[in-house]
């Protein structure tokens, strides 16, 4: 998915969200958003916009020597998550719909979002969690990504945010474990998890988890570590969380995905062909481009 003049503004919103946790005098945060909209001039719209945002946090960590922004609101995010997730978990393993209660609830934690939401508040998501197991999933989608699952030998499950990756836990326990490595990112970004992240929700004791090597908001491939591009070559499903991992994986080919995600932005509205605020399961497969003679 490619950047549009739209995206202009969340990218402004989101580097004032990031400097104003790091604590900067204010001559400080305004050289470095003079900075940022130097960085802005320089957009390629041709990119998808996680390359920019990477770009973004690249300048306000060498700025402000702040490596994460938003520790604080992660670990918070972590203990919200898990503390909810306790509470679902006894209504769910009770439920016969197990799995697609599990679904819609690593959906709707998709909400736990600060690139998108710079200034969420615990109670958007908790209204976000609540509403899930009623909110409506295409049941076909659902019983694709189930069927794919169980026809896969080698799964890689993108996460996405901190917090959001402890209902990627309880998903993930009811699918076949030894066939899944979850993916985090590898360095900080935004509120996305790192492998301090899954080592803190206890997604370690489930299920393999690796960084892919990139500081990018999504799953740019350029940027990843050589480690992980083998694991995505050899993968014959990838599970993608969230819009950033939409946004960057979108267009590849060649590749079985099925991406999970709330729809928070207009333009992925427009992309993904969903109304903002709707859980998506959407399963993608573009053929394979065909080599040049």
């Amino acid at each position: 998915m490619k950047t549009f003049y739209d995206c202009l503004p969340c990218f402004v919103a989101q580097a004032i969200a990031a400097l104003e946790r790091c604590g900067l005098d204010e001559p400080t945060f305004q050289e470095t958003m003079r900075a940022v909209f130097g960085e802005l001039a320089r957009v390629d719209f041709t990119a998808p916009p996680p390359a920019t945002v990477r770009n973004l946090y690249r300048l306000i960590r060498q700025a402000t020597g702040t490596t994460d922004p938003y520790a604080v609101e992660k670990q918070h995010s972590n203990r919200l998550a898990f503390s909810l997730a306790e509470k679902f978990r006894e209504q769910i393993e009770s439920s016969e719909g197990g799995f697609t209660a599990r679904l819609k609830l690593a959906l709707a934690a998709n909400s736990i979002d600060y690139g998108r939401y710079g200034r969420l508040q615990e109670g958007d998501v908790l209204e976000a969690m609540e509403t899930a197991l009623a909110a409506p999933v295409d049941p076909d989608a659902a019983a694709a990504l189930r069927q794919a699952v169980a026809e896969a030998d080698r799964i890689l499950y993108l996460c996405d945010n901190a917090g959001e990756i402890v209902f990627d836990r309880l998903l993930i326990e009811v699918l076949p474990t030894e066939k899944i490595t979850a993916v985090v990112r590898g360095a900080a970004v935004i509120n996305d998890a790192t492998l301090e992240d899954a080592r803190e929700v206890g997604l370690t004791e489930v299920v393999q988890v690796m960084g892919n090597g990139s500081d990018a908001p999504g799953t740019l491939l350029a940027t990843c570590s050589p480690a992980f591009l083998e694991r995505f070559s050899d993968a014959d499903l990838v599970i993608a969380k969230g819009q950033g991992n939409f946004e960057t994986l979108s267009e590849t080919s060649g590749k079985r995905i099925f991406f999970l995600l709330k729809v928070k932005c207009p333009l992925i509205a427009r992309d993904i062909g969903a109304p903002t605020g709707r859980l998506v399961v959407k399963h993608h497969l573009l053929p394979a481009a065909t080599p040049k003679s």
